[in-house]
């Protein structure tokens, strides 16, 4: 055992007798899982059960054994009701550990892609991690929603409470509405304060402010899935120029210059523009994906974009889709 498993595993003990004595008092543990869509569904889930209960859950990306202890250390008090965590994995079996430290009584599975996959080996291996929180729940019958949107999630789940719609958006705000109901609201309740949903920062959140221009930022994500989903909605905003921002995705193993050269097809059907972030193999693949197609600038900072969008001869006012820095 490396010095870094054996600090996370004394912190794991005491994650699990802190969730103990929080769960005696009688509190309650959602846990949230997948390769896309947690931290999404987890702030969303947080704005619908704040206005019933006092709840909880991890900030930032907060997933991994340290981030939920400094959570439960820092911000756990004797009042919470409600527990929301967020958690990842980089390998088969981390998923049941964590479960099993947090006993979730709802548990969450959001989307599976192939982020990661050069950690966990394969992609049969990815749904086999992100799918044991339905295995957990089925043995200590704990309520399991799912996305049922998801074709790989869909198929390897059997029995679930089931959300979905068109859209990233409004799949994470559906699913958001059933972890909110499966935890007590009602459905005039739920209704009601899903008016008040907050967009989620850094997560196809639109902004002007930030960069001086039109953003759609979606910084944080890093998954093909959630990729090809914001070029294909950059792609219906006619009215603008369109710009894609992006280092490529990370963590691809053997898969990375296949996936990269799609995305470069990609965005090259649905945008004008696209600026690299850095001169490597994944930049490289999504340029051959591209072709000669729309205009291709190099940077080597992401923030370098705001410079180089207003050297462009632009008929349109501009609309950048910031995606994965």
């Amino acid at each position: 055992m490396d010095l870094r498993r054996g600090r996370d595993w004394l912190v794991s003990k005491w994650i699990g007798r802190r969730i103990g004595e929080f769960k005696a008092s009688g509190g309650k543990v959602i846990v949230i899982t997948g390769s896309y869509g947690k931290t999404s569904v987890r702030e969303l889930t947080y704005d619908l059960l704040r206005h019933k209960y006092s709840v909880l859950a991890s900030s930032r990306n907060y997933n991994t054994v340290m981030g939920i202890a400094k959570t439960l250390r820092w911000e756990l008090t004797s009042e919470v009701r409600w527990l929301i965590l967020e958690v990842g994995a980089y390998r088969v079996g981390e998923i049941t550990e964590f479960c099993r430290i947090l006993r979730p009584d709802i548990g969450v599975v959001t989307g599976i892609a192939r982020q990661h996959l050069s950690r966990f080996g394969s992609w049969e291996k990815i749904i086999t991690a992100k799918t044991e929180i339905v295995r957990y729940l089925a043995k200590t019958g704990g309520i399991l929603i799912a996305n049922g949107s998801d074709e790989t999630v869909k198929a390897g789940v059997k029995d679930a409470t089931w959300y979905g719609g068109v859209g990233r958006e409004e799949i994470n705000r559906n699913g958001a509405k059933e972890v909110a109901k499966a935890a007590g609201m009602s459905e005039a309740e739920v209704q009601r304060w899903a008016s008040t949903f907050r967009s989620v920062p850094n997560r196809f959140e639109w902004t002007e402010e930030r960069y001086g221009m039109k953003v759609i930022d979606d910084s944080y994500n890093s998954n093909e899935k959630s990729f090809a989903e914001a070029v294909a909605y950059l792609g219906e905003q006619k009215k603008y120029a369109r710009i894609v921002v992006t280092p490529g995705l990370l963590e691809l193993g053997a898969e990375s210059a296949a996936i990269h050269r799609e995305l470069g097809t990609l965005i090259a059907a649905n945008a004008d523009y696209a600026i690299l972030v850095g001169k490597n193999a994944r930049t490289e693949n999504l340029a051959k994906g591209m072709g000669k197609k729309i205009g291709v600038v190099q940077i080597d900072k992401t923030l370098e974009f705001m410079g180089e969008v207003r050297k462009l001869r632009l008929e349109k006012e501009p609309l950048v889709l910031l995606e994965n820095d």
